[in-house]
C-alpha cells in the first residue's frame, strides 16, 4: 500500500471499540451500541465522494475481545474492499503482533499499524513511534505516536500545571502544534509519508468543526497527514443519522478533499531566515526541539538543519544560523559557520565557543558577546543556555527585521507557514487563525519577493479568489478578505 497518497480515518468499531468506549472518561450507556453500529458495512456510505480511502480499525490489544474482532469486522472489511478502501488494523497494548498479522492477512487487511516495536515478518506494518530521528525503514513511513491535539490551549484554572503554558494579557497565547515536528522529520529524514495520530479531546463536549480544520491544516502545513479521528458526539450523531452530524462530517470531508487536491504543497520547501543546527537528540533533544516549537509559535521563518548535513549549500539563503548543541562546533562545521558569517550572516553560538572576529563595540546584548567577522557577525552566549523561550526571543532580536521575507498584518492570534516550490516559481502561505472575540479583519501579507499574482483558497470548498496586489516599499502586498480559521495564499511568478 502506497501510503504517500492516502488519506486515513479512524473507524472505531467492533468488540475492541465497545470495550474502549465503555472505559472513556465521558462514556455513556449507549457508547457500546454505537461502536457496534460502526461495524455495519452500511456506515461506509458516509465516505462516498470523500478522499478518505484508508480505514484504521482496532484489531488487537492483548485482551479477550481480540478473538472476536476479525469476525465482527468481516462484513465491513468485505464492503471496504468492494469500495476499494484499504483497511489497516491497529495493534496496541500487549497484543501478539505476529498473531495479529496472521489474522489480518487472512481477513484481507492491507497492513497493520502499531506503536509497538515487535518484529512482524511477511506483512506490511506502519510503525508509529516515539518522537525521534531513528533511521527510516524500507517503507519510508513515519508515524507519530506522540502528536497532540493542535490549537490554542484554553486557560484551565482548576489545573495548576497548565498555568505556566498559558500566556498573560500582553503575551502570545500558548499554541499546541505538530507542524514543527513534521517539518523536522522532513528536513532530517525525508520520509515518504508522515502520519500523525491524535484524537479530539474527550471532555464530554462536541468538537467544533473549525477545530477539525485546524487539526488538519496544522498537519498538512508541516508536511504531515492527520489520521482523522472523530469525537464521541459526532460518532453518535452519525450513527443516528442526524442531519447536523452529517453536515459536520461533510465539512470535514471537504477540508480533507481540499488538502488532497493540493497534495503538491506538501513537497514545497519551507522558507527560512534562521537555520537551527543541532543533532536534535540525546542531551540536546529538549532545547533543540522545543526551540523549533517556540520559533513556530512566534511565527519566525526557520528551517531545521541536522548537524551532520550542515554545509554551505544547506545554509544558503539564510540570514542567521543558531547552533543549539551544548558542545561548541569544531572542525569542518566551525569552518562552515565562520565562512557563513564572513559573507554577511549572523552566527549564534553556545558558551565556550571560540571567539571569531573582533569585538563589536557598537552593539551589546545582555546574554551574548558580539563580534564582527567579515561582513557578518558572531554572537557567543555568555553562559549556559537552558531556556528555549528566551533563546527563541534572543535569536529574533539578534537577526532583526531588516531582511524579513514575510510580514503578516491583521490576523490576531494565529500561526503561519510559508513554503515555495523547488524551482522557486510558486509558493503557498498557510495561515491558521484561532478563536477571538473580535471579528476577522482584512489581512495583509507582505513579501520581499515581488510575486506577480496570488489566489486565496479556503478549505471548505469553492473557487479561489484573486488577492489584490499592491506594490510596497521593498516588496509587494496582497490583501486577503476576512477569513476565519484557515486560508492559503497561493503565490506565483
Amino acid at each position: 500500500m502506497d501510503v504517500a497518497s492516502r488519506f486515513p480515518i479512524r473507524w472505531p468499531c467492533g468488540p475492541l471499540a465497545v470495550e474502549r468506549e465503555k472505559r472513556g472518561p465521558s462514556a455513556g450507556g449507549a457508547d457500546g451500541a454505537v461502536a457496534r453500529r460502526w461495524a455495519d458495512p452500511k456506515m461506509l456510505g458516509l465516505l462516498e465522494g470523500s478522499p478518505f480511502d484508508v480505514l484504521v480499525v482496532p484489531w488487537a490489544a492483548g485482551v479477550p475481545a481480540d478473538v472476536e474482532q476479525p469476525g465482527a469486522l468481516a462484513g465491513l472489511v468485505a464492503e471496504a474492499a468492494r469500495r476499494r478502501l484499504a483497511v489497516v488494523g491497529w495493534v496496541s497494548g500487549s497484543a501478539d503482533a505476529a498473531k495479529a498479522a496472521a489474522a489480518a492477512k487472512a481477513s484481507g487487511l492491507a497492513a497493520l499499524a502499531t506503536d509497538g516495536a515487535a518484529p512482524v515478518a511477511g506483512f506490511p506494518v506502519l510503525r508509529f513511534r516515539r518522537r525521534g530521528l531513528e533511521p527510516l525503514d524500507a517503507s519510508g513511513f513515519v508515524g507519530d505516536a506522540e502528536a497532540v491535539w493542535p490549537g490554542m490551549r484554553p486557560l484551565k484554572l482548576d489545573k495548576p500545571g497548565d498555568v505556566d503554558a498559558v500566556s498573560g494579557a500582553t503575551s502570545r497565547p500558548w499554541i499546541d502544534s505538530n507542524a514543527w515536528y513534521a517539518r523536522l522529520l522532513r528536513s532530517a529524514l525525508a520520509p515518504k509519508a508522515v502520519w500523525l495520530a491524535f484524537e479530539p479531546p474527550d471532555d464530554g463536549r462536541p468538537t467544533a468543526a473549525d477545530a477539525y480544520l485546524v487539526a488538519m491544516a496544522d498537519s498538512e502545513a508541516g508536511g504531515g497527514r492527520w489520521v482523522v479521528s472523530l469525537d464521541r458526539a459526532l460518532r453518535v450523531g452519525l450513527a443516528d443519522g442526524r442531519t447536523d452530524a452529517r453536515e459536520a462530517f461533510a465539512r470535514i470531508a471537504r477540508s480533507a478533499a481540499f488538502f488532497a487536491r493540493h497534495a503538491g504543497w506538501g513537497g514545497y520547501r519551507h522558507v527560512g531566515q534562521i537555520g537551527v543546527v543541532s543533532d536534535f537528540e540525546g542531551g540536546n533533544e529538549f532545547l533543540s526541539r522545543e526551540l523549533l516549537n517556540l520559533l513556530g509559535r512566534r511565527n519566525a521563518l526557520y528551517v531545521a538543519v541536522p548537524k551532520s548535513a550542515a554545509d554551505a549549500r544547506s545554509l544558503e539563503g539564510l540570514d542567521a544560523v543558531l547552533y543549539v548543541d551544548e558542545a561548541p562546533p569544531d572542525g569542518a562545521l566551525r569552518a562552515t559557520l565562520d565562512a557563513f558569517a564572513a559573507k554577511g550572516g549572523t552566527v549564534i553560538l553556545p558558551a565556550g565557543s571560540k571567539a571569531a572576529g573582533v569585538p563589536d563595540a557598537a552593539a551589546s546584548h545582555p546574554r551574548f558577546t558580539l563580534f564582527r567577522a567579515g561582513t557578518g557577525r558572531v554572537a557567543v552566549a555568555r553562559g549556559p543556555v537552558d531556556d528555549p523561550e528566551r533563546l527563541a526571543e534572543d535569536a529574533e532580536l539578534l537577526v532583526g527585521h531588516r531582511h524579513d521575507r514575510l510580514r503578516i498584518y491583521n490576523v490576531g492570534a494565529g500561526q503561519h507557514h510559508y513554503a515555495t516550490s523547488a524551482d522557486g516559481g510558486a509558493g503557498v502561505l498557510h495561515l491558521l487563525s484561532y478563536p477571538s472575540p473580535y471579528p476577522p479583519l482584512t489581512a495583509t501579507a507582505w513579501f520581499r519577493k515581488r510575486w506577480a499574482r496570488a489566489r486565496v483558497w479556503r478549505a471548505d470548498g469553492g473557487e479561489p479568489a484573486v488577492a489584490p496586489r499592491v506594490e510596497s516599499a521593498g516588496g509587494v502586498e496582497f490583501h486577503v478578505p476576512p477569513t476565519p480559521t484557515y486560508w492559503a495564499l497561493e503565490v506565483t511568478d
